[in-house]
């Protein structure tokens, strides 16, 4: 399987994904792509304001073929998106093993904070008020099953909190590059 020169910015939603890529565009001069609106730009719709995913295995496929359509082999991407999603019954879903493999992510970049953190971000920016156990289960699960897309692709890996470890972050961005 061939990688592609990817950095892989992954959490739940609220974590500052966006944020922190934002910056890293500035800093490095790469190229930043959401897997959620490239997935609706290869859908033809937009991207629903609702954190819930009907479709979330098909979904998956879109990202592929947007991924093959947008990005070269010899450029440097990140891509921000997620390891779980919440399904319409707001269950906790992983996303499936082959989108990894159809990605080929070169690291994984998994961010975290304190669940609290999250809630308020995700209050003040969506006006939802979620569940605090949920989200403290959601950012678990996105933690666990990183760490085994990491074991199972063979990839560099950085699990960081963005608000107190940007030193951190920066540095492992630019061991990539290089």
């Amino acid at each position: 399987m061939r990688q592609r020169r990817i950095i892989f910015v992954a959490g739940v939603h609220g974590v500052g994904k966006t944020t922190l890529c934002n910056n890293l565009v500035a800093r490095f001069s790469i190229e930043h792509f959401s897997a959620s609106n490239l997935i609706a730009k290869e859908k033809e719709e937009e991207h629903l304001r609702s954190k819930q995913v009907e479709n979330i295995a098909g979904n998956q496929d879109y990202l592929v073929v947007a991924l093959n359509k947008y990005l070269n082999s010899t450029n440097w991407y990140l891509l921000d998106g997620h390891f779980c999603l919440l399904n319409k019954d707001n269950e906790i879903t992983r996303i499936p093993y082959s989108t990894y493999e159809g990605i080929a992510p070169s690291a994984i970049l998994v961010l975290i904070d304190k669940p609290e953190n999250i809630y308020a971000r995700l209050n003040s920016r969506d006006s939802i008020r979620h569940d605090l156990s949920l989200l403290e289960s959601f950012q678990e699960q996105e933690i666990l099953y990183a760490e085994y897309i990491r074991d199972e692709l063979s990839i560099p890996y950085l699990m960081s909190n963005p608000t107190e470890d940007k030193d951190e972050i920066f540095t492992f961005i630019e061991s990539l590059l290089v």
